[in-house]
């Protein structure tokens, strides 16, 4: 195993550092005719994963393809548990930035780019 996500079934490249992993409990609040505030909490957990890679040419056009998708199917490796439990997500490039020395140095892969990516569970 080459990661710890899977994005459509393909696992993504190790990250530059850890990913960050946090969960919100989901909750909606309405007010009643009474005056009363209702809550539910319709999900216990939502998912959302934050993290920076450094990527090749081809790896960053697959980011973009993600990006540009509604929805991805994303699969999160659980050691501890040793389990993968896949959710519905949407994928973010929160930041990309193209490294210039790079195309010279490694002109058949297009150059490395920095990406910071955000995840989150739909």
């Amino acid at each position: 195993m080459t990661g710890v996500i899977k994005v459509n079934g393909e696992w993504l490249p190790d990250p530059d550092s850890d990913l960050q992993y946090s969960a919100e409990k989901v909750k909606t609040s309405k007010q009643t005719e009474a005056g009363t505030t209702l809550i539910a909490v319709t999900r216990q957990l939502k998912l959302s994963i934050s993290g920076s890679w450094t990527l090749t040419g081809a790896w960053m056009e697959k980011f973009r393809a993600y990006r540009d998708m509604d929805t991805v199917q994303v699969s999160v490796y659980y050691p501890q548990t040793d389990a993968l439990s896949t959710y519905e997500c949407e994928f973010e490039i929160e930041k990309e930035t193209h490294i210039t020395d790079a195309r010279k140095q490694i002109p058949e892969r297009g150059g490395l780019y920095k990406v910071n990516v955000n995840i989150t569970e739909l």
